[in-house]
């Protein structure tokens, strides 16, 4: 993955991108720098081999949805197809 320099005056965030376009990370972060969520941006192909790797890691929640359990807090992993790509949210879950 490689770091992607963005301005954006609505959100703070840093972007990753690895070298064949196949995934993007955006990681947001609060006032104080701290990451809030995350978004990944993945190509169809490979869509599958990040949903094996979230069954083998996390512990479902749903269809398309897991839940990571981490220093006593739970966190919502969710995949969503959109038309282009496929979307990974991680954030808190509340």
């Amino acid at each position: 993955m490689s770091f992607n320099n963005v301005i954006n005056k609505k959100y703070t965030y840093l972007k990753y991108s690895d070298k064949s376009n196949n995934q993007t990370l955006l990681f947001f972060l609060d006032k104080n720098a701290v990451c809030t969520s995350i978004l990944m941006i993945c190509s169809f192909s490979i869509k599958n081999e990040k949903t094996k790797e979230f069954n083998a890691i996390y512990q479902s929640n749903g269809k398309n949805k897991w839940i990571n359990k981490r220093n006593g807090k739970d966190y919502l992993i969710e995949m969503k197809d959109e038309t282009w790509s496929c979307i990974i949210t991680i954030e808190r879950d509340k």
